[in-house]
Formats: structure tokens, sequence, C-alpha cells
């Protein structure tokens, strides 16, 4: 039997406190979304596994076997199951989606943006675009993803990188004046485009965007949560194909 690490001031300890704040890893704080990973593809570095853990743990990398106090330093969920699975998560080479794309446009809420990846899948969308948004890698976004992140190509970038890049693209955002989503016809390969949550789509992008769509509401309600909206538009579009 492995004896576990107790004390924080380890070496293995400090070196993967080094990697949580590190934003090219991902801490996989639940045995799904670690095989998820591996499915996907991508490499296990370290396992880090809590004393009391006893399920299966061959998802390759470095065993870590540590104290539960260590381990509750490196949780960030409430109920964990006692593993979590370090990745690094390599920054994709900025491409022009092939199919229908979604892009966040300063997002800053993990939560809708995890909630906005699991609906991108759902519908599609297979292509997203974070334009200086919450960190793919944030601990709430892998979560509230639920995996998605693993098959979806997600390209981190700047405003002006995007814009550089999204020549000839077709592109919609939500606006309370625009035309009737579920009346609004659409060309092949369109981009869906979220705004930050308090501001909305930026100038910039609403100046690309070719279609301004608006989504019908009861009871003089004028705007929907980012992540809803978004939804709402990607699988309205994707009933369509």
């Amino acid at each position: 039997m492995i004896e576990p690490i107790t004390s924080k001031q380890n070496k293995k300890i400090k070196l993967l406190k080094i990697l949580l704040k590190d934003k090219n890893y991902m801490f996989l704080d639940n045995p799904k979304l670690i095989v998820e990973a591996k499915k996907a593809g991508f490499n296990i570095d370290y396992l880090l596994i809590n004393e009391t853990y006893n399920g299966k743990t061959d998802y390759g990398g470095e065993n870590v076997v540590v104290s539960e106090s260590v381990f509750k330093s490196f949780s960030q969920t409430v109920n964990s199951q006692g593993l979590i699975g370090i990745l690094k998560y390599g920054k994709k080479t900025l491409k022009k989606p092939q199919a229908d794309f979604l892009v966040l446009d300063e997002l800053q809420d993990p939560g809708n943006v995890g909630t906005l990846l699991r609906s991108a899948l759902g519908a599609n969308f297979k292509d997203v675009y974070l334009l200086n948004s919450a960190r793919v890698s944030s601990d709430k976004v892998v979560r509230s993803s639920m995996g998605a992140i693993f098959k979806l190509n997600i390209y981190e970038c700047s405003k002006d990188e995007f814009l550089n890049m999204c020549s000839g693209l077709h592109m919609c955002y939500a606006d309370m004046f625009g035309d009737n989503v579920y009346k609004t016809k659409f060309p092949k390969n369109i981009g869906v485009v979220v705004g930050n949550e308090g501001n909305g789509v930026s100038k910039e992008l609403r100046k690309v965007c070719t279609q301004a769509v608006a989504i019908p509401m009861a009871n003089g309600l004028e705007s929907l949560n980012a992540s809803v909206a978004g939804s709402i538009i990607m699988y309205q579009i994707y009933s369509r194909r």
C-alpha cells in the first residue's frame, strides 16, 4: 500500500499547486470527466487520489495518493468522489469554422460559458470561439459543460484575432429589435454571437454580423439569460438542418 502524502509542503504537492494556477492545465474532479477526456485523446499527467478512495485508477499518468486534508486543498467540489485527473489542455491554433459555430463575446460567468458549450455540442455547433471570455480550463466551466469541452473545437483568442479571421463569415446575434428567430431563414454555416452578461454584444461584433434576431417573449419580458438565449437560437437553427 502506498503511503499517502500528508504534508502540503511536499515537493510534489507544491508542483501540483503551481499547475492548479496554470491556465493551461485542467483539474478534473470527477471520474466521468476523466473518462471523457481519455476518450477524446487527452493524456492524464497526474491522478490525485484521496487515501479514502477505492475506485478505478488506471487512467494513466502518475498516481499521487494524499491524505484527506491535502486532497481537500485541491478539490473544488463539495462532494468530491476522491479522484482528480490533471491534464494539459493546450491552446488550439485559430481556424475558420467549416459548419455552424458559436462566438462568446467577453462572456465572464463560467456557468454561462459551460452551459453554452454543452448546448453547442447538442445543437452540433462544433466550433466555438471564446473572445476574452472565462477560460475553458476553469473548474466551473469544466463542470458545467459536463464533458462537452472534450468534444468541441474550442478556440480561445482576443477580439482582434477573431475579427482579423472572420472575413466572409455569416453571423447573427440576439437583439429585441431583430427579426423573429422562429421565422428567420439562416444561411449554411452561420455563427451565433452571445455577448457579455451586462453589456451584450460589442459594437465591433455587431458590425460584422449579417443578421440580428429576436426571441419572442410573453408578459413584457425584454431579455433572457445569455446562456438561455444563445441555446434557444442554436437549437432553432439546428431544427432547420
